[in-house]
C-alpha cells in the first residue's frame, strides 16, 4: 500500500544538517543563472541547469541517508531507489517550479523507505521547494495508475536518480507491458478529454489576453500532450526520438525545440521576476518582458502587441502541431483500415472522403498542389459536404503553400470560387479557419498575413485581430438560424459575401501607421481589385470597412430622437442594403470583442438607429407632430388611464382618461419625449406629476427582463432642488450602479421628468426589492435635501478590485460639438473609467451653469465615453468659442483633478 508522508508542519523545525549549506548553494546558483539569462543564455541551459543542481542535491542527500541506514540493514536499501516523475522527470524543472518525488522500493525495503522518504523529503522541504511525494511499491505504481490519470501520467515519464537501478527497470518493464503500446489509446482519449476541460478553464483560445504560459491553449501543456503521446504509443522519449524515428518531420521538430526555448526562457524570466512559481503572462509582464527581448513601440505598433505577436506564434504552431500529431497517431478502427483497401470514389476526380474527412489521395496531390484552382475548389467541397479536412492533407497544403506567390491565386477562376464560399453562411468560418491554419486565405487576401497572431494591448478586445475577423464572420453565420430581429434583417441580405468579406477585412488595417479604417479602406479596394468586385460592389466594400464604427459610435453615443442625427447618418448610408450590411456588421463585430459584449441593451439601440434611419430613407418617417398622431397618441395614453381609474378609482380622476385632458398634457412636454416614450409609461408620468409638488418628488423605478436593465424616473417640480441631474447621478454611482443612458424632460410648467437607464452589477437578473427601495428611498432623501449628495458619494466608495492596465491611464479628452445637433451643444467627455466619475462630470456641468438634456455612456477601447446634451441657462445652444473653450478646459481640470486623486 502506497505512503504518504505527512505534512512537513510538524517537523519543520528538525533541521536537517546540511540544509543551510543546500540553501545557500541554491540561492547562489539561482542568482548566476538569471544573471545568465539577462545576458542571453538560453532557456534550456537555465531549466537544464536547474534540474542538474536538484538532481545533485537529491542524489547526495539520498546517498547520504543510505550510507547511515545502510550501517543498520545493508540488505533492504538493495530494494528501494529515488524516482523523479512529473515535470522533474522530462528534466523542465524552471527556477521555483514544484518538485515532484518518488521512493520506489520492492517488497524486500519496505522496512527502510519510512526513513529513507522522510530524511530526503523533509531535506526538500527545509530548502523551501514545494514537494510532490509519494513512497510507493511496484505493485501500487500499477494499482493507483490504473485508477488515476494524473499518477500514470506523473509515472511515464519516471527517471532514476538513485539507490537500486534494478528497482527501476522492474518498474519500467512491468508499467510499459501493461500501459504504454496498444493498450495507451484509452489513455490518449482521456488526455485529451483533460485538456478540453483545461481549455474550458484557462481558454478556449490560443489568443488569450493574459494567458497561463503552462496551461492555456497553446500552452507548454499541449507540448507535453504531444510528448505524452510520443511515449505511450511509440515508447519515444523524446521530441528528438520521434524525430528520428520519423514520427515527427524534422520541420515540425525545429519548429516546435524554437517554441519550447522561447516558452521556457519566458518563463524562467518569469519566475525570477516573482521569486516563486508565476505562470501567469499578466499585463504587466508582458510589457516587462518586451522591453527585455528589446522590442520598441513604432508609430503603429506597440513593443507588448509584438512581443505578444511572437509570443502567439509559438503558441498557434504548438497547438496545430500538437493536434495534428495526435490526430495522425490515433488508432482507426477496424473498419476505416478495411476502408483503406476499399477506398471510396473520387470526388471531382481529385478529392476523396477517408475516414469522414476531405482528403486528396496521394496519386493525386502534387496535382492539386500545384492547382490554385483546385485547392480553393478543395476548401469549398469540405464545406459544402459539412466535412473536416484529413490532418496530413491540411500539413501539406500548408507546407506548399507557403512557398506560393501571391499572384497564382489571382485570377477571375480563383476569385468565383473564393466569393461562392463567402456567398455561403453554413459552415463558413469553418472553412475560412483551415484556410487560415493552411496559409491559403493570405494567398487570396495578403493583408491576413500581417495581423496573424497580431494583439490588440488592451482590455476591449479578447482576440488577435486574425481570430476576431473570423469570429466575426462566425457571429453574423450564426445570424441564420437567430429568430430575432437581427435575424430576420441578416436573412433578407442579398449579397452576404460582401458583407463576409467586409467583415473579414474591417480590422485588417491594424498594426499599421495611419487610422486603422483608413488603411482598411485602402486593404478593401485592393482587394475588390483582386476579386473582381464590380463599380457598385467596389465602393460598398470600402464603404463598410471604412465605417465599420459609424454606427456604434451614433448608437451608443448620439441622441437618436434627434432628427439631424439620423438624417445625417442616413445620408451616409444613403441606401437600405447597405443599411442592412453595415447593422449585422456592427452587431457581429461588436459580439465578436469578446463574451458578453454585445448586450441586449446595445442591440437595442442600434435597432432603434436602424429602424428610425430605415423610415428615413424608405420615406415612411410617421410625423409625431401630425395632429392625427397625436390624437392617436393621445387616445392610447387615455385608454391606459382609464384602465388604471378602474383598478384605483380613489387615485386617478375620472377627467384623466379623457382625450381632450391628454392632449393638453401632452402639449407641456418636449416633442422627443412624446416620440420615444410608450404611452403605457406616459400615463405613468401624468399620473405622478398630477399627485407630486415642489416639496414632494416622486420616483417610479421598474426593471426590463429582455435589456436586463433597471430604470429609474425622477418626477419633480424643478424648484424642488437645483441640479437633479448632478444629485441623482451622485446617489447612483455611490449605490455602485452603472448608467447606461438617461434622458431629461423639463415640461412648459416645470415639471422634471428624468429617466435613468442603469445596470446593477450587484445582482444578476433583477435586483431584490429591497435594492430597489434603498435605491429610491436614497434619490428621494437627497432631492428633498435630508442629506447632501457628497456625503452620499464619499460614503459609498468602494474598493477596486480591478489592476490598472500597465500602459498607464489615456489621457483624458473632452470635445464640443455644435454640428451634430440643431438644438444642444453635445460634449463627449473621454476618460479613464472610475466610479463617481459622471458624478464629478456633471457636478462641473451644474456649476458651468448648463442644463443636461440627455446623457449616455458607452466605451472607446480602455477608456468611459460620456456624451451629454445641453444648453446654456437661456436654453440655446453654447454657441461662444470662448465659452466652449472654457467648458473644455473646466471639464479636463475636474476630470483629472479626480482620476489623479482616486489613483
Amino acid at each position: 500500500m502506497s505512503q504518504l508522508i505527512q505534512s512537513h508542519d510538524d517537523t519543520r523545525a528538525q533541521m536537517i544538517p546540511g540544509s543551510e549549506q543546500d540553501q545557500v548553494v541554491i540561492q547562489q546558483r539561482r542568482e548566476w543563472l538569471h544573471r545568465r539569462l539577462l545576458d542571453g543564455a538560453s532557456g534550456v541551459e537555465v531549466v537544464e541547469s536547474f534540474t542538474d543542481l536538484i538532481d545533485a542535491v537529491l542524489i547526495g542527500r539520498y546517498r547520504a541517508v543510505t550510507r547511515e541506514e545502510g550501517q543498520k540493514d545493508a540488505s533492504a536499501l538493495r530494494h528501494c531507489c529515488l524516482v523523479a516523475v512529473g515535470g522533474y522527470g522530462r528534466r523542465e524543472l524552471a527556477p521555483y517550479s514544484d518538485i515532484d518525488v518518488m521512493v520506489l522500493y520492492q517488497s524486500g525495503g519496505s522496512k527502510v523507505v519510512s526513513t529513507l522518504s522522510q530524511n530526503v523529503f523533509h531535506h526538500l522541504w527545509n530548502l523551501g521547494f514545494q514537494v510532490g511525494h509519494s513512497v510507493r511499491s511496484i505493485p501500487d505504481c500499477l494499482t493507483i495508475a490504473d485508477e488515476d490519470l494524473a499518477v500514470r501520467t506523473s509515472l511515464m515519464e519516471a527517471r532514476f536518480l538513485g539507490g537500486d537501478p534494478s528497482v527501476f527497470q522492474d518498474f519500467r518493464t512491468k508499467f510499459a507491458r501493461r500501459f504504454l503500446g496498444k493498450r495507451a489509446t484509452m489513455f490518449v482519449q482521456q488526455k485529451l478529454e483533460e485538456r478540453r476541460r483545461d481549455y474550458g478553464k484557462f481558454g478556449e483560445t490560443v489568443f488569450l489576453l493574459e494567458p497561463n504560459i503552462k496551461k492555456s491553449k497553446g500552452g507548454l501543456r499541449d507540448l507535453h500532450l504531444l510528448q505524452w503521446v510520443g511515449m505511450a504509443k511509440h515508447q519515444a522519449m523524446t521530441l528528438q526520438e520521434l524525430s528520428n524515428r520519423g514520427l515527427l518531420s524534422h520541420q515540425d521538430y525545429l519548429a516546435l525545440l524554437e517554441a519550447r526555448e522561447f516558452l521556457w526562457r519566458v518563463r524562467c524570466l518569469m519566475h525570477f521576476q516573482a521569486g516563486r512559481t508565476q505562470d501567469i503572462l499578466s499585463f504587466e509582464e508582458q510589457v516587462r518582458l518586451a522591453a527585455q527581448y528589446q522590442f520598441v513601440d513604432q508609430p503603429h505598433i506597440l513593443a507588448v502587441e509584438q512581443f505578444m505577436q511572437q509570443y502567439f506564434r509559438h503558441t498557434t504552431g504548438i497547438y496545430d502541431r500538437c493536434m495534428r500529431f495526435v490526430d495522425r497517431t490515433t488508432e482507426t478502427s477496424l473498419w476505416s483500415r478495411l476502408g483503406q483497401w476499399w477506398p471510396s470514389p473520387l470526388i471531382e476526380g481529385s478529392f476523396q472522403i477517408s475516414k469522414n474527412r476531405l482528403t486528396v489521395p496521394a496519386e493525386k496531390l502534387v496535382s492539386v498542389l500545384d492547382n490554385p484552382e483546385l485547392l480553393v475548389r478543395f476548401f469549398q467541397v469540405a464545406q459544402e459536404r459539412g466535412l473536416a479536412i484529413e490532418t496530413p492533407t491540411l500539413d501539406e497544403l500548408h507546407h506548399h503553400l507557403e512557398t506560393m506567390p501571391y499572384e497564382l491565386f489571382h485570377t477571375p477562376a480563383v476569385s468565383k470560387i473564393f466569393r461562392q464560399i463567402l456567398s455561403t453562411p453554413r459552415g463558413l468560418a469553418d472553412t475560412l479557419e483551415s484556410m487560415h491554419r493552411a496559409r491559403l486565405l493570405q494567398k487570396l487576401i495578403p493583408a491576413f498575413a500581417r495581423v496573424r497572431g497580431l494583439m490588440q494591448f488592451n482590455q476591449y478586445h479578447k482576440y488577435t485581430v486574425d481570430e476576431h475577423s473570423i469570429l466575426a464572420v462566425r457571429k453574423a453565420e450564426r445570424l441564420l438560424e437567430d429568430q430575432g430581429s437581427l435575424g430576420t434583417i441578416y436573412q433578407e441580405i442579398q449579397q452576404k459575401d460582401l458583407l463576409h468579406l467586409a467583415l473579414l477585412l474591417h480590422d485588417l488595417g491594424k498594426g499599421r501607421p495611419e487610422d486603422h479604417s483608413e488603411a482598411g479602406r485602402i486593404i478593401a479596394g485592393k482587394t475588390a481589385g483582386r476579386l473582381g468586385l464590380d463599380t457598385q460592389e467596389t465602393p460598398m466594400l470600402e464603404f463598410l470597412v471604412f465605417k465599420h464604427l459609424l454606427m456604434a459610435n451614433i448608437a451608443f453615443r448620439r441622441d437618436l430622437h434627434d432628427e439631424k442625427v439620423i438624417l445625417n447618418f442616413a445620408r451616409e448610408v444613403k441606401t437600405v442594403d447597405v443599411l442592412k450590411k453595415l447593422l449585422v456588421l456592427t452587431a457581429a463585430d461588436i459580439a465578436a470583442v469578446g463574451p458578453d459584449v454585445m448586450s441586449k441593451w446595445k442591440e437595442t439601440l442600434l435597432l432603434e438607429l436602424y429602424r428610425r434611419t430605415l423610415a428615413e430613407i424608405s420615406g415612411d418617417r410617421g410625423a409625431m407632430e401630425s395632429l392625427e398622431e397625436r390624437d392617436k397618441l393621445a387616445h392610447a395614453i387615455a385608454k391606459a388611464l382609464k384602465n388604471e381609474s378602474e383598478m384605483d378609482p380613489e387615485r386617478i380622476k375620472t377627467e384623466w382618461g379623457e382625450s381632450t385632458w391628454v392632449m393638453n398634457q401632452l402639449e407641456q412636454f418636449p416633442t422627443r419625449y412624446v416620440s420615444y416614450t410608450a404611452p403605457e409609461r406616459i400615463a405613468e408620468h401624468l399620473i405622478a406629476i398630477q399627485r407630486t409638488s415642489p416639496s414632494e418628488p416622486i420616483v417610479k423605478a421598474r426593471f426590463d427582463p429582455n435589456l436586463n436593465i433597471s430604470e429609474y424616473t425622477l418626477i419633480a417640480h424643478e424648484e424642488c432642488k437645483p441640479g437633479l441631474f448632478m444629485n441623482v447621478t451622485g446617489v447612483l454611482a455611490a449605490l455602485g450602479l452603472e448608467v447606461l443612458d438617461a434622458q431629461i424632460m423639463t415640461r412648459k410648467d416645470r415639471f422634471v421628468v428624468d429617466t435613468f437607464f442603469v445596470s446593477d452589477p450587484d445582482y444578476h437578473g433583477q435586483p431584490p426589492p429591497r435594492r430597489i427601495e434603498r435605491v429610491t428611498q436614497t434619490i428621494l432623501d437627497v432631492v428633498k435635501g435630508k442629506e447632501a449628495v457628497e456625503q452620499i458619494v464619499e460614503r459609498g466608495r468602494r474598493i477596486t478590485f480591478g489592476k490598472q492596465f500597465p500602459t498607464g491611464r489615456q489621457p483624458t479628452e473632452v470635445q464640443i460639438d455644435n454640428e451634430i445637433s440643431d438644438h444642444y451643444t453635445v460634449i463627449d467627455v473621454f476618460a479613464h473609467d472610475k466610479q463617481g466619475l459622471l458624478f464629478v462630470i456633471a457636478r462641473a456641468i451644474f456649476e458651468l451653469g448648463l442644463s443636461v438634456h440627455s446623457a449616455r455612456i458607452g466605451t472607446r477601447l480602455d477608456q468611459v465615453v460620456d456624451v451629454f446634451y445641453v444648453t446654456n441657462a437661456e436654453g440655446e445652444k453654447v454657441l461662444d468659442p470662448d465659452m466652449g473653450n472654457g467648458i473644455q478646459n473646466s471639464l479636463q481640470t475636474a476630470v483629472d483633478g479626480f482620476l489623479d486623486r482616486a489613483g
